[in-house]
This record gives structure tokens, C-alpha cells and sequence, in this order.
């Protein structure tokens, strides 16, 4: 099993983490932004929660993985590649050249997708997805994200009978930030003392 105080050592070290004024993909305002993005510059932190996310995907029934652009396409293919598992990713929207698909990759009618982002908010992004891949003819019954910013998400997928897993809620990476800044506070007012 899995250390979650570990991963959002994770995720703190690599500025997964921002402070600022943010709006997230959902529209809504946030003072706190999961950056997801910047963990692919960090390969060695990056395949620790390749792993850590096998450990909880590997359990699910799934033919294919299917990546959330963007997010979630690097999530799902490292993990793909770790199980050998064919991997398609959903863009947002289609390209006005080309074959103008919403869904990439090889699959086969009927085929069971995992769907794989990085974050999840309001579950706006990851309900589209899924609509996307059932209106192709994919079957949906789990996702899966690194953080959840518990803000609906995953009351909105249980609403089309998909169960949505993580490997951690933003509380509990901002409760291990406030446990170890804390910790540091304590220790430098303490050698203050001491002088």
C-alpha cells in the first residue's frame, strides 16, 4: 500500500502545488492550482506515481486506457506501457484537418476503457470524455485521476455509473503541506531560542 503523506511529498517537491489566483477548468476560482503538467519534467518523481497508480489501476477491468487531453495522455500512456495495456487518448475537441476524430488510437467496439486525467474538479472534463468514448462505442465504468479536488466530481460520474478513483484528495496534500511547513516553523523558532 501506498504512502499518501509520500505522494503529496511528491507533488509538493516538483511545484505540483501553486498558490496564486487560479480559475480552474470548471470556471470556479481557487487560491490553490494542481499542476499536474510539471510532474513530466521530474521522470524520476513521474514514474514513482506510475507506479503508485498501478498499484490501484491494476485491480480494474479495463481493455484500453484512454487519456483525457491533456492531462491525463502522459498518466495514461507511462501506465499503459507498464501493463502492456493499449492506450487511446479523447481530445476536447477535433481538429478542423485530418480525420477529425474525438477519439485517437485503435480500439474495437465494446472495448472497456479506463479513463485517466490528472486532476479532477467539477468531473465537467471527465464526464465529456466519457460521453465521447460511449457515443464510440467504448464502455465506461471506471476513471481514475491523481488528485481530486473534491468539488463534484465524483458525485457527477457516479450520476453516469462510473466510479472515480484517485490517489489523493487535495486536502490531504494540503494538510501534509501544513503538517511539514508546521514542523519547519517549530524547529526555526526553536533554534531561535536557542540563541
Amino acid at each position: 500500500m501506498y504512502s499518501k503523506d509520500r505522494l503529496a511529498e511528491i507533488l509538493i517537491a516538483t511545484n505540483c502545488v501553486r498558490f496564486g489566483e487560479f480559475t480552474l477548468s470548471s470556471g470556479a476560482k481557487s487560491d490553490v492550482y494542481v499542476d499536474m503538467r510539471r510532474i513530466i519534467s521530474h521522470p524520476t518523481e513521474f514514474m514513482e506515481l506510475v507506479k503508485i497508480s498501478i498499484e490501484v489501476v491494476a485491480k480494474m477491468k479495463f481493455d484500453v486506457l484512454a487519456g483525457v487531453e491533456s492531462g491525463g495522455i502522459p498518466f495514461a500512456t507511462a501506465i499503459g506501457l507498464q501493463l502492456k495495456k493499449p492506450i487511446i487518448y479523447i481530445r476536447k475537441e477535433s481538429k478542423d484537418h485530418g480525420l477529425r476524430k474525438l477519439v485517437e488510437g485503435e480500439y474495437r467496439n465494446g472495448d472497456i476503457a479506463l479513463v485517466v486525467d490528472d486532476v479532477s474538479t467539477s468531473g465537467n472534463s471527465i464526464s465529456r470524455a466519457i460521453e465521447t468514448l460511449r457515443s464510440s462505442n467504448i464502455v465506461v465504468n471506471e476513471a481514475f485521476v491523481i488528485v481530486d479536488r473534491e468539488e463534484g466530481a465524483r458525485e457527477r460520474l457516479r450520476q453516469l455509473n462510473v466510479n472515480l478513483h484517485y490517489l489523493i484528495t487535495l486536502r490531504e496534500v494540503l494538510s501534509t503541506l501544513h503538517e511539514r511547513t508546521s514542523g519547519l516553523q517549530e524547529v526555526e523558532l526553536g533554534d531561535e531560542h536557542k540563541r
